[in-house]
């Protein structure tokens, strides 16, 4: 039975190991840890970095975890420690290899980790393209200074103008941040099982002339051991291979004695099908393939949702079953807690940020309880 008061966390600042975790939280010498709960799913208000090992201590399990981390100094949330303002790139990937040797110790032995990761270039602004852009696909958190609404304005952050270039980069340096995070949580004992293509169908436009525009990032499938659960079956796609030329369209089918198939016998016409006729389908499914085309979406909570639901779901139907508990520690807006929700998975998350509770708990249709 799940007890609220057990995470009522109360860290005195004296024992405190993570400093100024969002310094307006800390009152008269603690750091308090808040939550939603609702029907066994769990939203924590706080540093990953705390709330991991506290669930470890309750021994809560989760089947998958999927995420998107902060980038690399795209943001600047105003507290110490928090994670994509490292000085430089080794620290920045210590980190996440820190938070994920805690996710791993609450991850089922069958469990996987989804990993979504963006790049990006040295001396340009961390988070930036070389042009000074904004980065085409931040996390599902990420806010432009437009679009902000006034509850988040009241947990503003600033923009990151300059890259220190450290660890041997130089500028204009594509740094390689995704492939040196798997790498080395490959390196800290998680089996690196895919590098998946997110292919962005609507790539944000840029003005560079002496590179192309990037289109697309990498989601990481990792697990924590060789063996670990994953429903191909659940994500079958639809074959483009099958049969003639052409014959991928489903309309598309021939003329036989009384049948209709895909492929036209010798001397045979394709025709367009008829209700009243027999037909087979001209694409039948495949296993998914690792490259994904999946368009960034405009999120209906005034921000930009660039971890869309249609790159969740499929990592949530291969990775659990329905009534699993799916984590994500970095927990933003809620776009997997609210594709979880939608897929009958229970949920757990972590935002650092409270600006995004709210918008978390409208997406997820819950109750805040208060403290």
């Amino acid at each position: 039975m799940y007890d609220i008061e057990q995470d009522r966390i109360i860290y005195r600042k004296n024992t405190l190991h993570l400093q100024g975790v969002f310094s307006f939280c800390l009152k008269k010498g603690v750091l308090m840890i808040s939550y939603t709960q609702s029907d066994n799913s769990r939203l924590f208000t706080s540093d990953c970095r705390l709330v991991l090992p506290r669930l470890t201590r309750q021994g809560v399990k989760v089947q998958t975890c999927i995420t998107s981390p902060p980038y690399y100094g795209l943001r600047d949330y105003g507290c110490d420690g928090q994670i994509g303002l490292e000085p430089t790139v080794n620290e920045y990937v210590g980190n996440l290899v820190e938070v994920f040797r805690m996710v791993r110790d609450v991850l089922a032995d069958d469990g996987t980790l989804w990993l979504n990761l963006g790049d990006s270039y040295a001396g340009s602004g961390k988070g930036r393209n070389a042009d000074g852009s904004p980065f085409s696909g931040y996390q599902d958190s990420f806010q432009t200074s437009t679009q902000l609404t006034g509850r988040l304005k009241a947990f503003s952050f600033n923009e990151v103008k300059s890259t220190p270039l450290s660890d041997g980069l130089k500028a204009k340096d594509l740094i390689g941040i995704p492939w040196r995070v798997a790498l080395a949580l490959q390196a800290d004992g998680w089996y690196l099982r895919q590098d998946i293509i997110w292919h962005k169908t609507n790539p944000m436009p840029e003005s560079v002339t002496d590179r192309c525009v990037r289109s697309h990032e990498y989601l990481f499938l990792l697990s924590k051991s060789s063996r670990y659960y994953f429903d191909h079956e659940a994500i079958r796609e639809p074959s483009d291979s099958y049969g003639r030329p052409g014959a991928n369209r489903q309309n598309d089918f021939c003329r036989t004695k009384g049948k209709y198939t895909a492929t036209p016998n010798p001397g045979q016409r394709a025709t367009q099908h008829r209700s009243n006729r027999e037909h087979t389908p001209a694409r039948p499914l495949r296993n998914k393939r690792s490259v994904w085309p999946v368009s960034t979406v405009a999120a209906r909570h005034d921000h930009l949702a660039a971890f869309p639901p249609k790159l969740i779901e499929p990592c949530i139907l291969a990775g659990s079953r329905p009534g699993d508990v799916v984590l994500d520690p970095f927990s933003g807006s809620g776009t997997v807690a609210e594709t979880a929700n939608r897929l009958g998975r229970k949920w757990i998350g972590i935002e650092l940020n409270p600006a995004f509770v709210n918008l978390h708990e409208q997406r997820t249709a819950q109750q805040a309880i208060g403290f």
